[in-house]
């Protein structure tokens, strides 16, 4: 009798806790891939190019940025195969960095960063991007 009460108790109990547990895990997989795109960064400003952002993630992806929120911005995908852990896409306006074929399939659909060429920012979702354009 007793261990039917703890049964239903403790199989719900369990059920939340390994889905909870998940969602950690994931949010900081999603974190991590933030401060890895935070710390891609590297911006200078160049006479006549304006401010030039390059956005390196080792050897597997590298995206620059020449005349980030000026007029004549252009988006260069120096390194980017989708075979890669990560590859770039553009995506409304903005630069998507989302898992290639060889990253681990440990990640969600929502798994992914996204560069703003207006600010030259990194942003967690595509609609916080897709903001900064406007």
């Amino acid at each position: 009798m007793h261990i039917k009460i703890i049964l239903r108790v403790l199989i719900p109990t369990l059920a939340l806790l390994l889905t909870a547990g998940s969602a950690f895990a994931q949010q900081s997989l999603q974190n991590r891939l933030f401060q890895r795109a935070t710390d891609a960064i590297k911006c200078e400003e160049i006479p006549n190019n304006g401010r030039y952002c390059t956005y390196k993630f080792g050897k597997v992806l590298e995206i620059g940025i020449k005349d980030v929120g000026g007029s004549d911005t252009v988006v260069g995908f120096h390194n980017s195969n989708i075979n890669n852990e990560l590859y770039a896409v553009l995506y409304f306006g903005c630069v998507a960095i989302v898992p290639g074929h060889s990253h681990p399939k440990n990640y969600d659909l929502d798994y992914g960063v996204f560069i703003s060429p207006k600010t030259g920012n990194i942003y967690r979702t595509s609609s916080e991007c897709r903001a900064s354009l406007k």
